[in-house]
């Protein structure tokens, strides 16, 4: 039960025995980008280490280009990179603070962030920050509630590639291969998909297919649930009743719509074994797939394949009812800039995560990865003139809002919230897929599973309470918070 907001980049986290001795090599100091004296200081030069990833493709020299501009302004500043292997991101940085070669400043994104907190190997940031670094960021989403940077009130990361568009999904439709099945509009309802989809398939004759999609621990299905409920449902529980949802109608409907899809044969035969994403963008630039719905970074890779493809990039449809819910925005941000709690020289540290914050490093990404950054100010004027990009930016306008986060909000939200999303005999994907593959309905199944999870969480609350856990139901309950709105903190 995973939300949508997994990053392509966490595609690429595997460890092993293989992981663990190429992360070494990078914690023993391997891989310097550009570094020629790897003592602490040099003259009066205090060197500061940066710990990077070679990630996205260019990035080891974008950054060593970027860190010369930010030396040239701070003479007393020598910038040392420690490049480390992108899939043992965390493992080297670990390894680093064991072997007491720490960076001062290191990338560790996401989830990754919760094991070096975890180890008090991050510096809180709190007394840098002014209120011009403030005004860079969108209004509010600094608050310490809802940021996703700050931990027990105080901020110990900062983020960069992170914002709305990184839980936007858009529905692409592609108007050559629409136009086989007569069909020359945009779907803005479940029923208008479902009809349009179908009529495509039918004209294609095994050519071109109306709709397609990759199951991904039924991450199709929920990116349609989130537009007829509480996003929250997909994660077992309604945030604002706190009890489990499995059997809401917004999830069983989206399983019921996929499960016709696949058994009038509507979608791209094999589309539920799919684990490549080029599966499914290849045959939509060849004209091949009519409808899909994708993650932003997925426009520029089909751009690449046909530049000339004639596509609109309009919102997920929502049933015909009416919106009963949006993509829900867990956090303003997410990790990846930390400052060493061991740093010898955190004041200087911190005039390069200053910089890495700045709207000219971030303008500067932005033109060099075509990426939208947190600093979202640093290149909307850009972005505006960018067809493309401007529509990524007006569907996360229309399709996705803050939402409450029990993970952010307790310790005990966080550990009730985590132990549902680990146990795999508690995920509705498991039993939504047969169900889709076998033609019967989900709902039954739903109801079942939708009981085992109330009890689990009912034992989950009595075992953490017996290791003086403060935890209750009450810590992922949100009754004040409507899904049709931003959530604010302070409502539960």
């Amino acid at each position: 039960m995973k939300d949508l907001e997994l990053s392509r980049r966490s595609l690429l986290r595997m460890v092993g025995g293989a992981a663990a001795a190429t992360a070494v090599g990078a914690a023993t100091g391997c891989s310097l980008v550009g570094a020629d004296d790897p003592s602490s200081s040099s003259g009066n030069k205090v060197t500061i280490k940066v710990a990077i990833v070679p990630d996205p493709t260019g990035a080891s020299e974008f950054y060593r280009q970027q860190f010369d501009t930010l030396e040239k302004r701070n003479p007393d500043i020598k910038i040392e990179i420690i490049e480390n292997p992108t899939a043992q991101e965390l493992t080297a940085v670990e390894l680093a603070f064991q072997q007491g070669n720490a960076p001062d400043v290191f990338r560790i994104q996401d989830n990754l962030f919760e094991d070096v907190y975890a180890k008090g190997w991050v510096a809180p940031l709190d007394k840098y920050v002014t209120d011009e670094f403030t005004s860079r960021f969108p209004a509010g989403s600094l608050n310490p509630a809802t940021s996703g940077l700050h931990r027990d009130g105080k901020l110990y990361s900062l983020p960069l590639v992170w914002g709305p568009w990184s839980f936007t999904r858009t529905l692409l439709v592609n108007h050559t291969a629409a136009k086989v099945g007569g069909y020359t509009g945009v779907p803005a309802t479940w029923e208008e998909l479902e009809s349009a989809s179908t009529a495509i398939t039918k004209a294609g004759r095994g050519k071109t297919f109306g709709f397609a999609g990759m199951w991904q621990a039924g991450g199709l299905v929920q990116m349609l649930q989130t537009t007829a409920g509480p996003f929250s449902v997909a994660s077992g529980v309604d945030y604002r009743t706190g009890k489990t949802a499995l059997t809401d109608p917004s999830l069983v409907n989206a399983v019921e719509l996929i499960r016709r899809m696949h058994n009038n044969k509507v979608m791209t035969p094999g589309w539920e074994t799919w684990t490549d994403a080029t599966q499914l963008y290849t045959p939509f630039a060849k004209d091949q797939l009519a409808i899909f719905i994708a993650s932003p970074y997925e426009i520029a890779v089909i751009r690449t394949l046909n530049p000339d493809i004639d596509m609109s990039i309009a919102p997920v449809p929502v049933p015909a009812s009416g919106r009963g819910g949006y993509s829900g925005q867990t956090s303003s941000f997410s990790p990846l800039w930390s400052m060493s709690a061991q740093s010898k020289n955190p004041d200087k540290a911190w005039k390069v995560m200053d910089f890495l914050s700045s709207k000219e490093f971030q303008l500067a990404y932005y033109e060099k990865f075509a990426t939208l950054t947190a600093l979202q100010s640093a290149w909307q004027d850009k972005a505006a003139a960018d067809p493309d990009q401007k529509a990524i930016l007006d569907v996360a306008a229309a399709s996705v809002r803050l939402s409450p986060n029990p993970i952010l909000s307790s310790d005990g939200g966080k550990q009730l919230m985590t132990a549902i999303g680990s146990n795999q005999d508690l995920a509705w994907a498991e039993v939504a897929l047969p169900a889709i593959l076998h033609n019967q309905p989900f709902a039954p199944a739903a109801a079942q599973l939708n009981a085992k999870l109330d009890a689990f969480i009912n034992q989950q609350i009595k075992d953490l309470s017996a290791k003086g856990v403060k935890v209750s139901r009450a810590d992922i309950t949100f009754p004040d918070w409507n899904p049709l709105q931003a959530y604010q903190p302070g409502q539960k």
